[in-house]
């Protein structure tokens, strides 16, 4: 099972930017012009993919941990 810990940290991001994404949304019913649109697209666009590629190095790194401990804890039975 890869690391519960760093798991859940990558849950807890993604929880955040859906909360920070779902205010974002909420403020366009009162400020819809050509400076939250040009903000939107140089601060917040990008948080998503960047968000995408650090889950998934999260979890090949948990899993990376995990290999880890498993390897550290037969080489301490042998000895």
């Amino acid at each position: 099972m890869p690391n519960a810990k760093a798991l859940a940290g990558a849950t807890r991001l993604g929880q955040s930017f859906r909360q920070l994404r779902d205010q974002w949304l909420a403020t366009e019913a009162t400020w819809s012009d050509e400076v939250r649109q040009r903000f939107e697209d140089r601060y917040l666009a990008p948080i998503e993919s960047a968000l995408d590629s650090a889950t998934l190095g999260i979890q090949k790194m948990a899993e990376v941990l995990d290999q880890v401990r498993r390897d550290c804890s037969d080489r301490s039975e042998l000895l």
